[in-house]
């Protein structure tokens, strides 16, 4: 290669690394953000050093999440590779998101030179120049803002690194065809193996390899078949890797509209509706604007096969598929010279097969990051088009330049600008639910993170606001999917933190009839007790027993109900019910102090209150409350120095004495002529 030719493909090589990396350079100081708590924060597995690791081989990629044994989707998903990583690096750096936004950064831009590498080598380019298909290709993928979700957010590093490996597999197969040399085959093997293991995306190039190479090189039967033996080989070794450790993937039934978002529509509505959004993919490289990392029910909708885009979508992508096949026919057979277009085309078909919902259930109707390497092949077509309008136009590089440069300048922008959605969840949520207005899930999780957002802040009116908000989205959630459990337990705790406690206490019992039972069971309890600290013991009385009614009795729910009783003048059942606790509970020293002051302030019996206080300070003697009652009833016995001896003690113990157990010390000592400095 000429020396000049070099320093072309050298300089396209940094620049291509460079706008990568400049592109998604405002992440770095980003949080983690939504697919990140079930791949990192929240794993168990990630977070499990190396029987972690040893974990991760060894079971579906949401069991450090759910559970193991669980899953999510139908077939189960088995992606190792890039939680391995996160494992590793967690052992070595704790949470650090802008390690991994950098992380993400850096290995895009260096995959998307690999892309321009094989692009290069595959349309087997003798004279390389600045406006060249590959070059202008891989610029217009590198700068294209649906690919910000995935450099933006952290877990998809499963998919950029789906990219790198399946592209060196396709760089290395292209240099095996036309040297023959051996240890290619090695690198084919280990590369898509690797590739695999990061995300099934992958699986796609056994396809995508031989076709590369039947469009763009003389047909060779003996070069073709090691190749093609080598991929299957390494996607065998996949399968059998995750068929030993996390079995055969099977199909599950989801009945949960959130993970099966075709659950209420019939099977022509379904095809309709997958079909529908093949056309909204198309549509989003060419004009990327509304952009959402949520296409939940029903941010798309439910459609049927009277639409008329579904009819036109469909007669669009089988006629293409046709034509590309047609074409490649020809020059298989009929020694005709490569079709750009066509080969972006049936790129795209094989690669957005695996994702397109069709064949494999992915859970939602579509998401952007589904067409992450399938694009490269719509890129190739874009590119195509414009270096046509330059040749038409007998003046190449600068027609070409003309339309490229403005389109890659506003890719970018966009991307630049999309990318500060990402920044954490709360950004991404409730900035996404503008656009997924008709989403349940971001509606709620825009709902969820406006409330936390809430109980984090200090000022009354911000606070105000976010839980009006937080209210809004998750009424909005539950509206689109009434049977939307979460929103109905967040809804509840919206209403905790605003004092609308009855309402509360009705989005609870939504949530546990629709068969939440952990955050229910806590929640219930806590907002038994907040009634009962707020003196409203008849609610208190009717959620505690509802309590109890749905998970059994607890010491800290008996103890509550019995308080209420005696607040609501029922002293005789509020005692029996004291009694009962210790009996089943015989460490609970409230309860012994709750006897305690009954009976000494109540039924003037200082020898049972003693008994029950001296038993409580038994078993809890740093317990600021008993100690206080200790040292009234000692007071009111005359005995003045144990009483002080407990006063003190409470005062000790307590983290902000009241100004009664402050006076009640002070008239002790004042009683005992003991003058206190």
């Amino acid at each position: 290669m000429p020396i000049k030719a070099l320093n072309i493909k050298l300089l396209q090589i940094i620049i291509i690394f460079s706008f990568g990396v400049l592109l998604y350079v405002n992440t770095w100081d980003f949080d983690f953000a939504s697919d990140d708590t079930m791949m990192i924060t929240d794993n168990k597995f990630t977070k499990g050093g190396i029987e972690g690791i040893y974990k991760i081989f060894t079971t579906d990629a949401f069991a450090g999440f759910l559970g193991e044994g669980k899953h999510l989707l139908s077939g189960g998903r088995y992606r190792p590779l890039s939680q391995v990583i996160f494992n590793i690096e967690y052992s070595l750096f704790g949470l650090s998101p802008s390690l991994w936004h950098i992380q993400n950064t850096l290995l895009f831009a260096l995959a998307m030179v690999l892309v321009y590498l094989s692009l290069l080598k595959l349309f087997n380019t003798t004279k390389i120049q600045w406006h060249s298909l590959a070059f202008i290709t891989t610029l217009i993928a590198t700068a294209h803002p649906l690919n910000t979700e995935v450099v933006a957010n952290i877990k998809s590093l499963d998919l950029i690194l789906s990219l790198l490996f399946s592209f060196i597999a396709l760089f290395y197969s292209l240099k095996y065809y036309d040297t023959e040399k051996l240890k290619y085959l090695a690198i084919i093997f280990i590369s898509l193996f690797l590739g695999t293991l990061s995300k099934e995306t992958s699986l796609t190039f056994l396809g995508v390899i031989p076709l590369s190479i039947l469009f763009f090189r003389r047909f060779e039967r003996k070069e073709l078949l090691a190749i093609i033996g080598t991929l299957a080989f390494s996607i065998i070794t996949y399968f059998v890797l995750r068929i030993y450790f996390v079995g055969i993937p099977r199909s599950i039934d989801v009945t949960e509209l959130l993970n099966n978002p075709f659950l209420e529509a019939t099977i022509g509505e379904k095809y309709a509706t997958i079909i529908y959004t093949w056309w909204h993919y198309i549509e989003l490289y060419i004009f990327p604007h509304n952009l959402t990392h949520d296409y939940y029910p029903y941010t798309i909708g439910i459609t049927n096969w009277g639409n008329t885009v579904v009819i036109t979508t469909l007669v669009l992508f089988v006629s293409t598929t046709l034509w590309s096949l047609w074409k490649l026919y020809n020059i298989i057979f009929n020694g005709q010279y490569s079709n750009y277009v066509a080969f972006g085309w049936l790129f795209f078909i094989f690669v957005f097969s695996i994702s397109s919902n069709l064949f494999v259930s992915i859970g939602a109707f579509m998401n952007e990051r589904f067409i992450f390497i399938a694009d490269i092949g719509l890129a190739i077509i874009m590119a195509y088009f414009i270096l046509y309008a330059s040749k038409r136009a007998n003046q190449p590089q600068f027609v070409s330049f003309a339309i490229a440069i403005p389109l890659i300048s506003l890719f970018s922008l966009i991307t630049i600008s999309r990318n500060y959605a990402w920044q954490d969840d709360y950004t991404l949520f409730t900035t996404d639910v503008k656009v997924s207005a008709n989403s349940a899930k971001c509606n709620v999780s825009a709902g969820g993170k406006s409330y936390e957002k809430a109980k984090n802040t200090n000022n009354k009116s911000e606070k105000e606001i976010l839980l009006r908000d937080a209210e809004t989205y998750l009424k909005k959630g539950i509206k689109i999917y009434p049977k939307y459990t979460q929103a109905y337990t967040l809804l509840g705790n919206v209403y905790f933190v605003k004092g609308e406690y009855t309402k509360s206490f009705a989005n609870y019992i939504h949530s546990v009839e629709l068969g939440e039972t952990k955050d229910s069971k806590t929640n219930i309890l806590a907002l038994g007790i907040k009634t009962h600290q707020e003196q409203k013991y008849n609610l208190s009385n009717t959620i505690l027993e509802y309590y109890e009614k749905e998970y059994s009795a607890n010491s800290n729910s008996q103890y509550y109900i019995a308080d209420n009783y005696l607040h609501m003048n029922n002293m005789d059942t509020s005692i029996l019910i004291l009694i009962n606790l210790i009996k089943n509970d015989s460490k609970y020293a409230e309860a012994y102090n709750k006897l305690g002051e009954i009976y000494g302030r109540y039924l003037n019996d200082m020898q049972l209150s003693e008994l029950y206080l001296l038993k409580g300070y038994e078993i809890e003697p740093i317990n600021a409350s008993i100690c206080e009652n200790l040292g009234v009833l000692n007071g009111i016995k005359g005995n003045l120095q144990k009483s002080i001896f407990f006063f003190e003690k409470a005062i000790d113990n307590s983290e902000k004495p009241s100004k009664q157990l402050l006076q009640n010390l002070e008239n002790t000592y004042r009683n005992a002529g003991i003058v206190n400095d």
